[in-house]
């Protein structure tokens, strides 16, 4: 949580596994203080991410064995989730963090999470099952069920009305046994789902405007696909919610090279470049909570994961900077268009400068909003040459103002018991 914190970030997105809290069945499922609950390591997930002013964001997924169908083949996999338990168990904990919950034997209440995500992926096959049912997408049913209930449990132990319900969260890429996003979100939406915040994994093999090939596929470049069809299904009434609905990326990333030995991980300047530049293309659809898978690397030798802004030794990566103040600029006829979000999303005002050989001069000032946010497209003559921002003490990396071209990469790499190429 502390290096979270050091990104800039606001929030910090961890998942509650029913399974462990709730490995037994409890006799008031509602109740947060039932005895069959642990919630031990969930308290000190939530405790962390206050002490360190960071928002949690809650995710609630695996069922536990005697809220699903019997999973033969895999039983860690859920099957056919009893929804209404589920909606329970969302109640459960949106009553123990309410911000006014005190367990027994403390003094002071624990702190609030406002926002809770039902379920991680639902369109693949190791997180829900059965996907399909012939050519049905009966994965999307099922998760309209729990979506559904989720909700109802959430808004149940909400003490004021501020609590975002968060759906979607989906895989970007329909394979083999698990459909495509919009596949997906088609099946979803031919009932009224309850929830406030849509969100997706763009997971790009590509740079920030590649499009993902396959029908109904969802990579960076495809977000407006999505954007479209979520807000039309807002427009025909088909979410139920009181509140604005927002569009969210709750999972995103490039592996780097190093530590990463893939040929397709991202050197560290590419990878700096593309974590300012993806920022910027995201927000450019609209959506406002972006969360980076992860914060820092696994070790290499046991895990595919090397897409943190910190080694798994603690070393910071180049891509930490554009991360915490990205800043992006592009050439126009004329002019160059600037866009970037300040560190920690402070307001104020935003310097511009562009290095000419070894000189940085300022080009101009901008003005951030109460959420960080610069833009501004200047005149200039200039065509190439980096473009960087200043913000009270801390400075952007510069941005380069001649383009990058497109180039395959694995989003994952290789580590672990994925094999290097």
């Amino acid at each position: 949580m502390r290096l979270t914190k050091t990104t800039g970030a606001k929030v910090a997105r961890f998942v509650f596994s029913w399974h462990n809290i709730a490995l037994n069945r409890p006799a008031v499922a509602t109740n947060p203080n039932d005895s069959a609950y642990n919630w031990a390591h969930a308290d000190k997930q939530v405790q962390a991410a206050a002490n360190n002013g960071l928002q949690p964001l809650v995710t609630i997924m695996k069922a536990p064995p005697w809220a699903h169908q019997p999973n033969k083949k895999n039983p860690e996999v859920t099957r056919y989730p009893d929804a209404p338990a589920y909606g329970d168990f969302a109640e459960a904990a949106a009553k123990r963090y309410n911000g006014t919950f005190i367990p027994p034997g403390a003094t002071e209440p624990l702190p609030r999470v406002r926002w809770w995500m039902a379920w991680n992926e639902p369109n693949r096959k190791y997180f829900l099952l059965p996907q399909f049912v012939g050519t049905k997408v009966e994965s999307a049913v099922i998760y309209r069920r729990l979506v559904n209930e989720f909700a109802e449990g959430v808004r149940a132990g909400d003490p004021d009305g501020r609590n975002l319900v968060v759906a979607g969260g989906l895989a970007p890429l329909g394979v083999t046994g698990s459909p495509a996003p919009i596949r997906f979100m088609r099946q979803l939406f031919k009932g009224k789902v309850s929830f406030d915040v849509w969100s997706h994994h763009p997971y790009t093999s590509g740079g920030p405007r590649h499009k993902a090939a396959g029908s109904g596929n969802i990579a960076l470049g495809n977000l407006p696909t999505m954007r479209k069809l979520l807000y039309a299904n807002v427009r025909a009434g088909q979410v139920n919610t009181k509140k604005k609905v927002q569009f969210w990326v709750t999972e995103f990333s490039w592996d780097t090279k190093p530590p990463d030995r893939h040929r397709y991980a991202l050197p560290m300047g590419l990878h700096a470049r593309w974590t300012a530049e993806a920022l910027y293309r995201m927000w450019k659809q609209g959506v406002s909570v972006v969360i980076w898978f992860k914060v820092r690397d696994n070790p290499f030798r046991t895990s595919p994961y090397q897409s943190g802004f910190y080694t798994a030794r603690g070393a910071r990566k180049r891509s930490l900077r554009a991360f915490r103040f990205p800043t992006v600029a592009f050439r126009q006829p004329g002019r160059i268009r600037i866009w970037g979000r300040t560190p920690t999303s402070t307001p104020g005002k935003v310097v511009i400068q562009i290095r000419i050989g070894k000189r940085w001069r300022n080009l101009t000032r901008l003005r951030a909003n109460g959420n960080g946010i610069f833009q501004g497209s200047v005149k200039t003559p200039y065509r190439s040459g980096l473009i960087r921002a200043r913000h009270r003490t801390e400075t952007s990396l510069g941005f380069s103002l001649t383009p990058v071209p497109n180039r395959y990469v694995n989003p994952f790499g290789c580590g672990g018991g994925l094999p290097c190429q």
